[in-house]
């Protein structure tokens, strides 16, 4: 297949006489790719791993991460030159003789580095002569510090080097990984930031803290330059002392604020550091307050603008496989006790997955890695964004593969029990076991940036078929043809050498940027065309253990000439070049450029927080209750749903108050606003006595027709016992003055663990009747609660959901509910949306609600949260819009292969099971892993003794099919949040924007904010109630979807609009305040209530 499409490349160079036809067949066979041999390269280097019974894995833990590779240009003639470090063999140098020819020039440069472990590889022209020069970074399982000095070797100019790093004071002796060179400190010399490792691997996930004195050789370094090339560490002073095993840097100004920023990430327990430079000298580390969740395993990153906001993102890889078989047989189930003990600790809320964080433009990130389609890619080392096919997104690279599955299960159980028999002690052949250990090569993965915050895996159809043990990698324009190339190291093989074939293929434009100057490190270039823009960063040590080439390279797709570029300077320089032509190097000199600050200016914003302002102080207290002791499988907790919000005037004032419930436990608070528009908060006995109920929803209305506001408060929750007088409801009727009592005859018995409360006046007798919806059957997940249709006669509440609607009662797991006039009647029909559940609609045909199937909604079954209506397209009816889970998570549905929930006393323990299960590869698998679904059904250890065997059973496999038959089982098809346009006689369903697909949407608040004639929506979410193995749905920062009054929406985060809101939102809702301001609320579970000014639009807009 390579010669192949060797073969295809010369015929497409020599057919001069073929027809446009021929050559258009010739360039669309081919792959973005193309493997260049080591017979043609002469890059013959090797990075030799040999076990034996000292050198192995159990003797050192990080025997296995290979080597680096880093693209330099030692003589200056524009030809990328390749370096290599090996662990076991030398490093080696290879000249670049043009044609993807390279000359072994190792031994006559001088910079074998002898013997020693090799890792990281930094370019930097460290004394400013014009000439690169090479840092390697040294580790290993060595005693002996000698055997892990650091290298620096100083280009003489003639193609040798000298080795220095003791002259210029950089012979570190730590167990180090990668080193990154920049001006921390803006004095306009280099310094240097050293990643190193504790070589304790004993006790690597413990969190107890080490002493000072261990940290010598462990701690990351920072290195200050004196300005005479001599550098002296400053860490401690500096902020940047540490602990953990660092296993990937990279620089970056993720805030914007013209100082370059530290991202370190740091394999085990230890979350990864993000240190924000403070422009001082000093960092502040601050990856608890900038991240909501990170990595466990962080292996490498690179940071990168990928949607071209402006902006910087981190990409940071972990190790879980994307083939389910793998994924079942390598991780072990989440500890959810050590995983709460860590956390408790102090440490972050850290997922085995790879993650994505988007930069929000505010100084947080939201991580989306799950919604981008890059969560998954196996024992990953070096992620790389950058431009592969010149479209104008840059695109991702990720290397794949570890030596040996030393996490295989089975491998883990065969140790472990060996032992056992042995009485504890291990006295095993080495050797031996070394070879029970599975050694699985793989293939690389890269993936095409959607220009939508998503990517696609192109891994095969761009040609990186090959399986390998690949580490480091870097990529550059190694034939001068204006694509990128890609090089990678091996263990036990040759580098990868890929050719780019985007310019043979002639798809795209492309424009490449050369900058001169005696700091180039942490430059930014920005490049602007027909309203677009992109950003590329000038920091060459990416990726893991690796440097790219010197040259930014920016994909142009169509585009032929870009309007401008700018290239932002150190210390506050900017040169601007207008009208640049594609397909072409540009030259930018630092003499050029002019003073000036890069440092953004933002505009006023439509909300501004005055959270705890006013009188408005609330801190939502959920009480503590552990929903997975009585349901192990549970996917997510059901006892934290609130708090309640409910916004009314309740004494007659023409101020509106407000209402926020508790949980169980905590009563609920009545906040009353007096002229100015201040609050002051109100105990009410009846409430007190009642808070014992978890408070899940609320609602003012007038309930007995004396025209003041009562109030209705939902009782949910999980953690009683189902029919237990704590889920029931309760009614607090008001006397006209604020003044509330509970009314004890008003309502029936409704002993079901509620969601929703709706008034409408369904019947049309001039009262305001309601539908409440049942969440949950305590300790019966996926069972449907029972839901009520209330009708108002004379103020006392009567069931009659049997007798005035169908199927209601038992409708399914109701989150929430909207009653629309959708017919000229006059009379209220009934949308309703849920867990695993379709989008329900009940016509109300003269006071009997009747379900009607509209082809709009079929297969629309979802995780809904939340609905609302309004008429968004401005024709006159009511649309709607519905939060679902979002697309943000580890789950996939779809119509073909939705996924689903059976529930059954599988085990006959005489205890429900819940099982989880969703396809891959268009077989239908259990979620959960062997070790927690034996947990809580034993047979399944008994019946598939291994976790392999385990692996490859289907569903129907472990449980059999005729017992799923008999089992209640639901689906759920759709999983976006959504846009459902009211056609009049059916419904269209539209998934609202990815930016709105980011966490579970549980509430929605509709108003024209900007007015300009077009209603818009807020939506608010999260979710933080699904077990550790999932974890947290946490990336919602608050939206707002800007409507144009046709059905459309733009997605403005929280940089545009001011709203910010990244906890666990529940609810929403306006405010109004005297002289015509309003206030948006937001209630968080657990957390406290915010609030949010909202600006009219003469002085704030989008």
């Amino acid at each position: 297949m390579k010669s192949r499409y060797l073969l295809l490349i010369l015929i497409l160079y020599s057919c001069q006489t073929s027809s446009p036809e021929d050559k258009t067949e010739i360039r669309e066979s081919l792959p973005l790719f193309t493997l260049i041999g080591p017979e043609h390269s002469k890059v013959n280097f090797v990075n030799i791993i040999e076990e034996d019974a000292t050198r192995n894995v159990f003797a050192y833990e990080y025997f296995y991460n290979g080597g680096g590779v880093a693209i330099l240009d030692i003589n200056n003639d524009k030809l990328p030159d390749l370096f290599f470090t090996g662990n076991m063999v030398e490093d080696r140098l290879f000249l670049n003789k043009g044609n993807f020819v390279f000359e072994d020039i190792t031994a006559y440069a001088g910079v074998g580095g002898g013997n020693g472990w090799s890792t990281g590889i930094t370019v930097v022209d460290i004394n400013s002569d014009g000439f690169d020069d090479i840092y390697v970074s040294r580790s290993g399982g060595y005693s002996i510090p000698e055997m892990r000095k650091n290298h620096l070797f100083i280009n003489n100019r003639d193609n040798t080097f000298i080795e220095q790093a003791a002259s210029y004071g950089l012979n570190d002796m730590g167990y180090s990984t990668q080193a990154v060179f920049f001006d921390y400190d803006n004095d306009q010399d280099l310094d240097m930031y050293l990643v190193n490792h504790p070589i304790d691997f004993s006790r690597p996930n413990g969190i107890e803290n080490r002493e000072a004195t261990d940290l010598k050789y462990c701690s990351d370094k920072l290195y200050q330059n004196d300005g005479n090339n001599f550098f002296t560490e400053v860490s401690k002073s500096a902020g940047v002392q540490n602990d953990a095993f660092g296993l990937g840097v990279s620089i970056s100004d993720v805030n914007n604020d013209g100082n370059m920023d530290i991202y370190v990430s740091n394999d085990y327990i230890e979350p990864d550091f993000l240190y924000l430079n403070n422009g001082d000298g000093t960092f502040k580390e601050m990856i608890r307050e900038a991240t909501r969740h990170i990595s466990n395993y962080g292996m490498g990153v690179d940071i990168a603008d990928f949607n071209n906001d402006g902006y910087t993102d981190i990409m940071v890889l972990d190790m879980v496989a994307e083939d389910y078989k793998r994924s079942k047989t390598l991780m072990g189930a989440m500890d959810a006790e050590g995983f709460w003990n860590t956390v408790n600790a102090g440490n972050h809320y850290q997922y085995m997955r790879n993650t994505l964080q988007l930069n929000n433009a505010n100084g947080t990130f939201s991580e989306i890695a799950q919604l981008a389609g890059v969560a998954k890619t196996d024992w990953s080392w070096a992620p790389l964004f950058a431009d592969f096919d010149n479209d104008g997104y840059k695109d991702l690279f990720v290397t794949n593969g570890y030596k040996r599955d030393v996490s295989n299960r089975d491998f883990t159980a065969y140790t472990e029990e060996a032992a056992m028999a042995k009485g504890g002690q291990v006295s095993f052949n080495l050797m031996e076991i070394l070879q029970r250990i599975p050694s699985v090569k793989l293939s690389n993965y890269v993936f095409a940036n959607n220009q939508d915050l998503t990517f696609s895996n192109k891994s095969s159809d761009w040609g990186l078929t090959q399986k390998s043990f690949s580490n480091g990698a870097a990529y550059t324009d190694l034939d001068l043809d204006g694509d990128l190339d890609l090089i990678i190291n091996n263990i036990n093989d040759y580098p990868f050498i890929y050719k780019n074939n985007s310019s043979v293929k002639g798809n795209h434009n492309y424009l490449n940027v050369e900058l001169t100057a005696k700091i180039l490190e942490g430059a930014r270039i920005s490049i602007y065309y027909t309203g677009e823009s992109q950003m590329l960063e000038y920091n060459r040590t990416k990726g893991y253990l690796s440097c790219v080439g010197k040259v930014i390279h920016f994909g142009l797709g169509s585009i032929q000439t870009v309007d401008s570029v700018t290239i932002d300077y150190p210390q506050g320089y900017r040169e601007t070049i207008l009208n640049v032509k594609a397909n072409q190097t540009l030259w930018s000199y630092r003499k050029n450029a002019l003073p000036h600050s890069r440092v953004h200016k933002h505009k006023a914003q439509s909300f501004v927080e005055i959270t705890g302002e006013r009188g408005l102080e609330f801190v939502h207290e959920e009480n503590e209750y552990d929903d997975f002791e009585r349901e192990l499988l549970l996917p997510a907790k059901h006892s934290n749903h609130g708090p309640a919000m409910a916004v009314g005037d309740v004494n007659g004032d023409g101020h509106q108050d407000l209402y926020v419930g508790g949980a169980a436990g905590f009563e609920g608070y009545l906040f009353m606003q007096n002229f100015k528009g201040e609050f002051s908060m109100v105990e009410v006995n009846e409430w007190a006595q009642d808070k014992n109920c978890e408070d899940v929803d609320a609602v003012f209305f007038d309930a007995d027709n004396d025209s003041d506001l009562d109030l209705y408060v939902v009782s949910g929750g999980n953690e009683f016992m189902a029919n237990s007088n704590n889920l029931q409801d309760r009614l607090y009727l008001n006397n006209g003055k604020g003044i509330f009592r509970k009314s004890l005859r008003s309502l029936p018995e409704m002993l079901s663990s509620g969601s929703c409360v709706k008034p409408a006046d369904y019947d049309q007798d001039g009262d305001l009747d309601l539908f409440v919806g049942g969440r949950v059957i305590p300790g019966k997940y996926p069972f449907s609660p029972r839901s009520y249709l209330l009708e108002n006669k004379n103020g006392i509440f009567t069931d009659v959901t049997e007798s005035n609607s169908n199927n209601i009662s038992s409708i399914g797991m109701v989150t929430d509910a909207v009653w629309i006039n959708n017919s000229e009647e006059g009379y209220p029909d009934l949308i309703l949306v849920g867990e695993w559940m379709p989008i329900t609609y009940f016509n109300n045909d003269n006071g009997v609600l009747k379900n009607v199937d509209y082809p709009g909604f079929k297969e629309s079954a979802g995780w809904w949260n939340c609905i609302e209506a309004a008429d968004f397209d401005a024709d006159g009816d009511l649309d709607l819009i519905a939060g679902n889970l979002g697309t943000n998570s580890k789950y996939a549905a779809s119509i073909k292969e939705p996924m689903q929930v059976y529930c059954d006393d599988f085990d006959k323990s005489g205890n429900l099971d819940i099982v989880l299960a969703q396809f891959f590869e268009g077989n239908c698998y259990p979620v959960r892993g062997r070790e927690c679904s034996s947990e809580q059904m034993p047979f399944i250890s008994q019946k598939f003794p291994s976790y392999t065997v385990f692996a490859e059973a289907s569903l129907s496999d472990i449980f059999g099919s005729e017992s799923l038959s008999h089992s209640k089982v639901l689906k759920a098809h759709l999983l976006e949040s959504v846009y459902i346009e009211n056609l009049g006689d059916d419904f269209r369903i539209t998934p609202l924007p990815n930016m709105a697909q980011l966490s579970p949407i549980q509430d929605v608040v509709v108003r024209d904010i900007n007015m300009d004639g077009h209603l818009d929506a807020i939506l608010v979410g999260n979710s933080y109630s699904p077990e550790v193995e999932t974890g947290r749905y946490d990336a919602g920062t608050g939206l707002v979807l800007q409507g144009n009054g046709k059905g459309h929406f733009i997605a403005l985060n929280s940089s545009k609009t001011g709203l910010f809101t990244p906890f666990d939102a529940r609810k929403t809702s306006f405010i109004q305040l005297p002289s015509e301001k309003s206030v948006l609320l937001v209630a968080n579970n657990n957390g406290a209530l915010q609030s949010f000014l909202l600006h009219l639009p003469q002085t704030a807009s989008f």
